[in-house]
């Protein structure tokens, strides 16, 4: 990802070189800043909160996941004991 990240900068540094030496630092740093932005946005990333919220929901659904897992064990260990009593 960050090989990625580098390379989209890189590019868009490129598109924007010919500018930088005729702006003053201010402008500079703003127009780099600028590029920063526009390089991460074109990047498909989630914030921190939309990750945390995923990875709850994700741990809830293998909790699920486990309990409906369990349940089905349960349920077919009766059927096969109600199996066996009736070919006995």
């Amino acid at each position: 990802m960050l090989d990625q990240f580098i390379k989209q900068f890189s590019q868009n540094i490129e598109q924007l070189s010919s500018q930088l030496p005729k702006l003053p630092i201010e402008k500079v740093q703003e127009q780099l800043q600028d590029v920063a932005k526009v390089t991460l946005n074109k990047m498909d990333l989630v914030t921190r909160d939309e990750f945390e919220v995923q990875q709850a929901m994700l741990l809830k659904y293998r909790e699920r996941i486990v309990q409906l897992e369990a349940k089905m064990l349960e349920l077919e260990q009766q059927v096969a004991i109600k199996n066996d009593t009736k070919n006995d």
